[in-house]
């Protein structure tokens, strides 16, 4: 996001040229920015592409502070490094610091600690202005406020001006520097400069949006432009007179190109990229209507003083949001917590504005060397702050999750048995402890190579358990719902089923085992049933006893990964394809039917209703929405396949409990691996190993 600015620009006080200080439609427009990124991170379906209130923010931003610096280099020919950073040092740091160390209070205080970890690394990643590329790894998802979203997420667009600013400087001295070797005006170079930035991060923004949206969205180079945008802008406005009919057309003409942004834009489109031209020029658009009346309406006082707290509501209403969706378990605020969350931000960036900001500001702290050295002690002290937490919490959970030997007061599954149910004594420890539940995810590889690949060559037994010189072999096919039973096949063969079975493990994360590829957004994925395809052929040379093969049902594909087939039909064909390719090489094969599906976080639910695990159970009717198991239905008729049915070990009659047998049944939308040991009989059995 870009911030209210200290840097005033000189300027010219008649229309068009305004000192920017005085103007407040500026103030307006940040108003208007805010109130936008506000509305949709409070109800994103009101506001669909409210996001694009931090490119208005770029803009402004880009447009004082390089018409700034610009003024310094016309008077002086040169730019002061140190002037320049110990203003922003004074300007931003103190606010952004406030909030980091009141999130860091809020998660101890408020929050789970298997959610510390997570959010005390993205706080230090704050601090350091590193926060958009640490979620350009994560490849988050910024379009949403949710339970699972960073409360600091939102400093991103903090680090991309940071990153920028270190630059814009630099290349200005830089072409300052050339003007007067070349024997030229300086601004000009410098226009040329900004330019040359502009137009190369435009163009790779271009080229790179669509190549990775989700990293594309936060990373530095694709987001200069925009703020190079503004630069310009300020340059021209400078040397350009505008009649007042033109700025009139062009002010509500931009202010109709940000609103139809606001509307019409979502998180689906490829953003940044092109798609960012229409509110980035239109925010120019409206920087250039002073003296207009568009102008005089975004300067109304109220108006005016929503944009003077700006950056204090944009540093503090994210966390709120957060915190509040954290604290309710639901992903999306009601009505009431709506107003409760607008109010809080409202009041607590006023005292921000009033009590941090302005304060500091105006504190010269003597010397340069002294705001220097303020800066730097700010950044440590948010660093510690947020690092003793996260070590901490990172030790207990580690101790935790070595707690997850199974016992008879743990019997998990077996105690749905529908035959022979065993006791679970009321008043144990879960098992895994919720805070360390999500992590509870099956094998993953042996011998240090990475078995959830479907490349890997068939004759390699890195991804074999067992006596490899057993007779049987069984081989596990599917997606992350079909690796979660790896556990028990792994455990089994090298056991009680040594020297009788081993297990061939060929899972993808992500990928059905199926023939025909689904569609994102319109466009097909293809690499999984390219692969399937390949794994098929190396699968059926080798003649296993039996394939053992599940998947995630057509509604979880669409939930979790925006993943969708023509129609139910033609994802039944495609798994039916693989079948009877099986069946007609004589190869057996076993469908296990996917689990049922949790109505929440199961981990997070049971650490929010701590003694109360049946508050996190799901109404078995919704956790088996839908059409049913695609990959069940597609066994029909074919010869060789058998269905295996695990419902009875998850659900009773009419609900699929969180807890069964003192065990933790849910690590997001899978099984933990834990209770999938507690699977083994059943799972065995049905299989025909045991």
């Amino acid at each position: 996001m870009a911030v209210t600015s200290a840097e005033r620009p000189a300027g010219v006080l008649e229309a068009p040229r305004p000192q920017h200080a005085l103007r407040g439609d500026i103030q307006g427009l940040r108003a208007l920015a805010v109130g936008v990124v506000l509305l949709y991170h409070l109800r994103p379906s009101w506001l669909p592409g409210g996001f694009v209130g931090v490119d208005v923010f770029f803009v402004i931003s880009g447009f004082l502070i390089i018409g700034t610096l610009t003024n310094e280099l016309r008077r002086s020919g040169t730019v002061s490094l140190r002037d320049f950073y110990a203003r922003r040092i004074r300007r931003l740091l103190p606010a952004a610091t406030a909030t980091l160390l009141a999130v860091v209070a809020a998660v101890v205080l408020l929050l789970p600690e298997s959610r510390w970890p997570g959010f005390m690394r993205e706080v230090v990643g704050s601090a350091l202005n590193a926060q958009n590329w640490l979620l350009a790894v994560l490849s988050n998802d910024y379009g949403h406020a949710t339970a699972g979203a960073s409360p600091v997420q939102h400093y991103w667009s903090l680090a991309v001006e940071e990153q920028f600013y270190l630059v814009i400087p630099l290349l200005l001295i830089g072409s300052a520097a050339l003007a007067g070797k070349l024997n030229g005006r300086t601004v000009p170079y410098a226009v040329g400069a900004v330019a040359l930035v502009t137009v190369a991060s435009f163009a790779f923004s271009v080229y790179y949006t669509p190549v990775d949206h989700g990293a594309a969205y936060f990373v530095t180079p694709t987001r200069m432009w925009e703020l190079g945008i503004g630069g310009l802008t300020a340059m021209v406005l400078h040397r350009v007179t505008l009649t007042r009919a033109v700025r009139e057309v062009l002010g509500w003409l931009g202010f109709a190109a940000v609103l139809a942004s606001c509307v019409l834009y979502t998180t689906d489109m490829e953003f940044p990229g092109w798609v960012a031209a229409l509110p980035v020029l239109g925010t120019a658009a409206m920087l250039a209507c002073a003296g207009t009346v568009l102008a005089r309406l975004l300067s109304i006082r109220p108006v005016r003083y929503v944009g003077d707290i700006s950056y204090s509501l944009y540093l503090w209403h994210w966390p709120v949001i957060v915190v509040i969706l954290e604290l309710s378990g639901r992903d999306r605020l009601s009505k009431k917590e709506m107003l409760v969350a607008l109010v809080i931000s409202l009041v607590l960036a006023s005292l921000s504005k009033h009590f941090v900001e302005d304060p500091f500001r105006r504190n010269r702290f003597g010397r340069k060397r002294g705001t220097y050295l303020f800066g730097a002690v700010l950044v440590v002290v948010s660093v510690v702050a947020a690092s003793i937490p996260w070590y901490t919490a990172e030790k207990h959970l580690t101790e935790l999750a070595s707690r997850t030997a199974l016992d008879a007061d743990h019997p998990g599954a077996m105690a749905l048995d529908p035959r022979s149910p065993r006791t679970a004594p009321t008043g144990v420890p879960l098992l895994p402890d919720p805070a360390v539940a999500n992590e509870d995810g099956p094998y993953s590889s042996a011998d240090g190579a990475d078995c959830n690949i479907y490349g890997l060559d068939y004759a390699s037994t890195a991804c074999s358990w067992g006596d490899q010189t057993a007779p049987k072999t069984v081989v596990l096919l599917g997606d992350s719902h079909a690796a979660q039973y790896s556990t028990p096949l792994i455990d089994f063969a090298k056991g009680e089923g040594r020297g009788r079975w081993k297990v061939k493990a060929m899972t993808r994360n992500g990928c059905p085992f199926n023939a025909v590829p689904p569609s994102e957004a319109g466009t097909p994925i293809t690499f999984c049933s390219d692969q399937n395809r390949a794994v098929l052929d190396r699968v059926k040379a080798s003649k296993p006893d039996l394939v053992v093969l599940s998947g995630m049902s057509r509604e979880s594909y669409v939930s979790d990964l925006k993943w969708t087939w023509n129609s139910r039909d033609e994802m039944v064909r495609g798994y039916r394809e693989m079948l009877k390719a099986f069946s007609d090489a004589g190869i057996p094969v076993a469908v296990v039917k996917d689990l049922p599906r949790p109505n929440s976080q199961v981990p997070r639910c049971l650490e929010r209703n701590s003694g109360d695990p049946e508050a996190c159970g799901t109404p078995r009717a919704e956790a088996f929405q839908g059409e049913g198991d695609p990959l069940v239905a597609a066994s029909e008729g074919v010869s060789g396949v058998k269905v295996v049915d695990l419902t009875p070990w998850y659900c009773k009659a009419d609900v699929c409990p969180a807890v069964v047998g003192n065990v933790v049944v849910y690590r997001n939308n899978h099984v933990t691996n834990t209770y999938s040991r507690t699977l083994a009989t059943p799972l065995l059995t049905e299989l025909g190993m045991i």
